[in-house]
């Protein structure tokens, strides 16, 4: 067995593999790894890690930026991924806000069917890399949703880092890293199904469905597994994501999505401005029909900062 005969053996597995520090790092389900595999993998350490190291400098050359609104004079709204890799659920906000108000997204590494990226860390210094090829310099416009509002976070504290100047960290509907644990998913889960109950909840999960069939006849059932791949990496990198102290002003946009528990996010900025939007959850806010309030809420806060 050739290296990307095992590589693929290993993928098909849904058996992970990283490089933190000078290690190679594995991650695998219970079972996945035969006693052979075990041998295959201590074998060809290095030639796997050169494999790897090859594929994040592809990944950094490759450009993931994905105009959602172009056009506009503004400083562009970088609107980093949620769990999923879609930034375009914010096209309706983007449409909503000023006409000179660009927003551009950045999409994560594994979308193309490589390897995720399994850690906030690593997946807000790949962003960034991305938004400095496009606008060197700041001031840097940030928004994140759900699991993005993490992301969102560690991108913020990177560019300060860096020394560059964030105008805007907006956390939209973003829960706080804790709440994407097992329990709470499945409270979230079974809540859902309760709204169903209800006829014209019913209704809308029908449509969801037959969506979702068109979309793999459209995507292609390879590419949906490739997004999966990255949903599950990033929920759990936000899950073990420890934030810290954030030098400056954050922006919680929070919703009616009760197991957010956004308050959480307070004591981690140095400032905070709370934009209560409770009457509507985070999806009806940028896919719903109340798309305007959100938008209504972001652009006084952007006219504020005089973006």
């Amino acid at each position: 067995m050739d290296d990307a005969a095992l590589l693929s053996t290993l993928r098909a597995r849904d058996v992970r593999l990283w490089i933190e520090d000078t290690q190679l790092k594995c991650s695998a389900p219970v079972g996945a790894l035969d006693d052979e595999l075990k041998q295959a993998l201590a074998s060809r350490k290095q030639s796997i890690m050169t494999i790897l190291r090859q594929a994040e400098a592809r990944n950094i050359e490759r450009t993931s930026i994905v105009p959602i609104k172009p056009d506009g004079s503004r400083p562009p709204i970088f609107a980093v991924s949620g769990h999923g890799g879609d930034i375009f659920c914010m096209l309706p906000l983007a449409r909503h806000l000023h006409a000179e108000q660009p927003m551009v997204g950045i999409q994560p590494p594994g979308l193309d069917g490589s390897e995720p990226l399994s850690t906030v860390q690593d997946l807000a210094r790949y962003e960034v890399q991305q938004i400095r090829k496009y606008r060197p310099e700041g001031p840097y416009l940030i928004a994140g949703h759900c699991a993005g509002g993490a992301l969102a976070f560690e991108v913020a504290q990177q560019l300060t880092a860096m020394g560059q100047k964030v105008a805007l960290l907006a956390l939209i509907g973003s829960a706080y890293p804790t709440m994407f644990n097992p329990t709470s998913l499945l409270l979230v889960r079974l809540s859902s199904y309760l709204k169903v109950l209800t006829p014209s909840a019913f209704k809308r999960r029908l449509q969801l469905r037959l969506e979702r069939q068109k979309g793999v006849e459209l995507v292609g059932a390879s590419n949906l597994a490739a997004r999966s791949r990255v949903e599950n990496a990033t929920v759990a990198a936000v899950h073990n994501y420890t934030p810290r102290v954030y030098d400056g002003h954050v922006d919680l946009f929070i919703t009616a999505d009760w197991w957010h528990r956004a308050h959480l996010w307070k004591p981690f900025a140095r400032s905070v401005s709370e934009h209560h939007l409770e009457k509507f959850e985070v999806n009806d806010l940028l896919i719903g029909e109340h798309v305007g309030v959100l938008a209504g809420a972001m652009q006084e806060r952007l006219n504020q900062i005089g973006a």
